[in-house]
């Protein structure tokens, strides 16, 4: 059964004669009845009455018509949708976080893509940065962001923002009442970091800037590292975005030094051809260019909010 003798069925119905249906199709007559007579032939029944005046419904056309106008619309539904699809109009993008996306510079791209593409939806994924790798690879996620020093030379990327690094202390702390910090005020403290300071690239980024610290790693999250930092058991070094969540017993100063912080970077497959996924990297870059006004973790201190 083809989709074409349903619409000459549609056809011949809503114009009440063959003749009509193949005029308004631009079609012979002897291809619309041929088409009809077939489609009649698969079903086993007869559509029409067919006389001098004209053609008729039969009960079985009649119950028939029912369902060809409802395959009908289904089937223009799912070609609008295959189209739109194949352009980068609708679908989903999968999209990976390092850190919590409270950034007001990544919320403000977030906002401005829902609303100029309403028809793609952003699905987070949120785990540690080595199974953001994994997933990126065995295609859980289509994108992620993720801090540069996390980076892996195999994949495309390019700058979306700046996130700036601060102190993290307990209200009581010596430190509290400060407002900037220099890293040699850490040195004499114990520095609590989770998972991802354990690795080399974690160990190097604290081991040149706190020489000789004493660190202890936590293999948790960073909310659950907080709260101890919140009980004394040491302080922490954390991203900006921390300090907006406003956590009672919790002092976040800002590091005033040009390597507090680090670029977070979109990563994608450099073999992806999904149009939806290439036209949010697209976005995302092109859109995130006037944010890099700001380019050093001071000036990122000081002046939190996205450019307008």
């Amino acid at each position: 059964m083809r989709t074409a003798e349903l619409r000459y069925f549609l056809a011949s119905v809503e114009a009440g004669s063959f003749g009509k249906a193949a005029s308004s199709l631009q079609l012979r007559v002897s291809t619309v009845s041929r088409a009809i007579a077939r489609l009649e032939d698969q079903l086993g029944v007869a559509l029409f009455e067919r006389t001098s005046s004209g053609i008729k419904l039969t009960t079985a056309g009649r119950i028939a018509l029912r369902c060809v106008r409802r395959v009908l619309c289904e089937t223009n539904a799912l070609t609008e949708t295959l189209d739109r699809s194949s352009f980068g109009e609708i679908g989903e993008v999968h999209l990976g976080f390092h850190l919590p996306p409270l950034n007001a510079v990544l919320t403000s791209l977030l906002v401005e893509w829902r609303t100029t593409y309403p028809g793609i939806s952003v699905t987070p994924h949120e785990p540690g940065e080595r199974t953001l790798h994994s997933a990126l690879i065995e295609r859980h996620i289509d994108v992620a962001l993720l801090p540069e020093l996390a980076l892996s030379q195999h994949h495309p990327h390019t700058p979306i923002y700046f996130e700036p690094l601060m102190a993290a202390v307990p209200n009581t702390h010596r430190l509290a009442e400060k407002t900037t910090i220099q890293w040699t005020d850490l040195k004499n403290e114990n520095l609590l970091l989770w998972s991802w300071g354990k690795d080399r690239i974690g160990r190097d980024f604290f081991a040149t800037r706190l020489p000789g610290i004493n660190v202890r790693i936590f293999e948790t999250g960073n909310m659950t590292l907080l709260a101890f930092v919140r009980a004394g058991y040491g302080v922490t070094v954390a991203a900006q975005t921390y300090s907006t969540l406003n956590l009672p017993g919790l002092k976040f100063i800002p590091i005033d030094e040009e390597d507090a912080g680090f670029k977070i970077n979109l990563v994608w497959r450099a073999e992806s051809e999904d149009p939806v996924v290439g036209k949010f990297v697209a976005f995302m870059r092109d859109r995130a260019k006037p944010y890099w006004r700001v380019t050093s973790p001071r000036a990122a201190s000081e002046s939190p909010d996205p450019p307008p």
